[in-house]
């Protein structure tokens, strides 16, 4: 075996998943927000990167049966790009990191023992060919739980110098259409919690709209703790996938009652969204078990994906392969 393989149950000389790495590594702001306990190179452009997912996160948790939020996959890999710019890319520390997209698919639900020590993502990150003073990068990964493979995922993503970023930013908030602050949808009233997953209301994304249920007014709650860690001068990319996450279980629910999760993801950035004007979050099917989904402010798209998952229970699964059952 090679110094750039990684052995079936691999663990690193010293490695706590109760340890990680510096927060400003993965720009957030609190230590409960690391999902990173270590990382090593193994050749010019592959490392091993070490999970640091905690038991009791208030977004990325456990089930009663140990199941983990597939969601953690996502954060997870946009800490390791950021993580891995800095540290062996050339990436200055000033620079902010804009999402284009990313891919991600599980083999099966992850259940992990709890404190991350079994996570390891065998990652690539690579420069994008192109204007050598630009940082444009891709990543892709290997998913391994105790040393076994449960998935893939990708991402894409620039690093731009802070002039570069204001330039971009101040286009795309001209760009945005004048918000009326008339506009009814700002009393859309907020789904609770069990309906999308989560068990406090100021991690519900959607509100409902009247007379449909396949469209929702995205509702963030800049108080969250994990997804607004710290400030942004605008929504936050992962609040856009976690009300993309909310929609598609609603729809789920809706089609086929049962615990349902999602075990797949394609999204595509296109926009900043900008704050105190209304974003439209939409979820059509588009076959079984799988959702295209849509955020949108005014006229600008701002990010699209297709979730795909199934039912999680044994009450689930038969009720989705019978159909409901009338008493």
């Amino acid at each position: 075996m090679s110094d750039t393989d990684i052995a079936p149950g691999a663990t690193l000389a010293g490695h706590c998943a109760d340890a990680h790495v510096p927060r400003t590594l993965v720009h957030k702001a609190a230590d409960r927000e690391v999902l990173l306990s270590a990382v090593r190179p193994l050749t010019e452009d592959r490392f091993a990167v070490w999970g640091r997912w905690p038991h009791d996160h208030l977004l990325h948790h456990r089930d009663a049966d140990g199941r983990r939020d597939s969601l953690v996959v996502v954060e997870t890999m946009r800490q390791a790009g950021i993580c891995l710019s800095h540290r062996f890319h050339g990436v200055p520390a000033d620079h902010a990191f804009v999402l284009h997209g990313f891919d991600f698919h599980l083999d099966a639900p992850l259940h992990d023992r709890g404190d991350g020590a079994d996570i390891l993502f065998d990652m690539t990150v690579r420069r994008v060919p192109g204007n050598p003073r630009r940082f444009r990068l891709a990543s892709d990964a290997d998913i391994l739980l105790d040393g076994r493979s449960v998935g893939r995922a990708s991402m894409r993503w620039d690093a731009l110098p802070p002039a570069h970023y204001a330039l971009v930013r101040s286009r795309s908030a001209a760009a945005a259409a004048p918000f009326d602050v008339t506009d009814p949808v700002v009393e859309a009233r907020a789904l609770s919690p069990a309906t999308v997953g989560r068990d406090r209301e100021d991690a519900v994304m959607l509100a409902a709209l009247d007379g449909t249920s396949a469209e929702w007014h995205l509702r963030p709650d800049t108080g969250h703790p994990a997804l607004f860690d710290h400030e942004s001068d605008h929504i936050p990319g992962m609040v856009l996938i976690e009300a993309f996450r909310q929609a598609a279980l609603v729809r789920a629910g809706q089609d086929a009652p049962g615990a349902w999760a999602v075990n797949s993801m394609q999204a595509s950035f296109l926009s900043f969204g900008e704050f105190g004007q209304p974003v439209t979050v939409t979820a059509e099917p588009d076959g079984p078990n799988s959702y295209l989904l849509a955020a949108r402010q005014g006229p600008r798209t701002l990010a699209t994906a297709l979730a795909a998952g199934g039912t999680t229970s044994p009450l689930g699964r038969l009720i989705a392969r019978t159909g409901s059952a009338a008493c």
